[in-house]
């Protein structure tokens, strides 16, 4: 089943805002070489390189959209050049969602069933070796109206998936049982009850890895207080001292994207011609009568 989604675009007709010089420095069309490496689908037709890692997405996304996907993943581990490699090496890659693409159009997601559930469930799924991209939409990226996740970044949530499993998991052996440890004694002590960081260890890490870049949510129905650095410090240092291990103390913390136009892969966008988000008609019906798989 594919779903037609109604969304309204500022300029009609136009799928893409003019790309600024930046962007179109690091955003280009996928090599046959990469397509040949990693067997991509043509589904795949824009490509970002960050340092041998690959982001990638079909054209319909907005191309700043892989530039900040880019500068994102950059600002999580562009100092550990050895898990992106690691990484790599693994096959992985990011694919940016277009916000009118869902998540079984993404050839890697194509085979989850019932697609009904997989398409309104996820706007971003972490990579296995089995189904190596990991995603979010670009709606999320880049603030677009209409976005379920806005308080939240969901390429830090994902990513952070990709790297414990995918990077992490060959570049220090060690760090799954270290965290499996963090997450027993969390659990154990009552810290994280009812939240989502409770679900499991892959779970508790990603969580933990958005209050580290202060952007996950707070005192909703699947989140406490914790959301910042700070807090997470305080709350549960084991956990803490592993994403200090592997992303450092440093001053970078994530920003909305309308809040730093300066930057250069974002300055010159028009954040009120950009898409608007919505879920494909009938999509919310289809999900509640499709349960979540076994």
């Amino acid at each position: 089943m594919r779903w037609v989604v109604l969304f309204s675009l500022a300029l009609p007709g136009c799928q893409h805002l003019t790309v600024t010089d930046s962007v179109a420095e690091v955003v280009g069309p996928v090599t046959e070489e990469l397509r040949s490496e990693l067997e991509l689908d043509r589904f795949y037709q824009q490509y970002s390189d960050v340092q041998g890692f690959p982001v990638l997405a079909s054209a319909r996304v907005q191309p700043a959209s892989l530039a900040e996907a880019r500068y994102l993943i950059l600002k999580m581990v562009g100092h550990r050049p050895e898990l992106l490699s690691a990484m790599a090496a693994n096959k992985t890659r990011f694919t940016v969602m277009a916000h009118d693409e869902w998540t079984t159009d993404v050839p890697e997601h194509s085979d989850l069933r019932p697609p009904e559930y997989w398409d309104r469930r996820a706007r971003g799924l972490g990579a296995t070796r089995s189904r190596p991209s990991v995603s979010c939409g670009e709606e999320n990226l880049l603030a677009m109206k209409g976005d379920p996740y806005s308080t939240e970044n969901i390429l830090i949530h994902e990513f952070a998936h990709a790297i414990h499993e995918m990077g992490l998991s060959t570049v220090d052996p060690t760090f799954d049982s270290r965290l499996e440890d963090a997450y027993r004694s969390a659990i154990d002590a009552g810290l994280w009850k009812g939240a989502y960081a409770s679900t499991n260890r892959m779970e508790y890490w990603a969580e933990a890895v958005q209050c580290w870049f202060d952007t996950n949510r707070e005192n909703d129905n699947q989140h406490n207080h914790v959301d910042t650095r700070i807090e997470l410090k305080q709350y549960d240092p084991p956990v803490s001292e592993l994403c200090r291990e592997v992303f450092g103390d440093g001053h970078w913390k994530y920003i909305h994207p309308s809040a730093r136009s300066e930057e250069s892969h974002l300055r010159g966008i028009d954040w009120d011609q950009l898409p608007e988000f919505h879920w494909a008609e009938g999509m919310e019906e289809a999900y509640k009568a499709h349960p979540k798989p076994e």
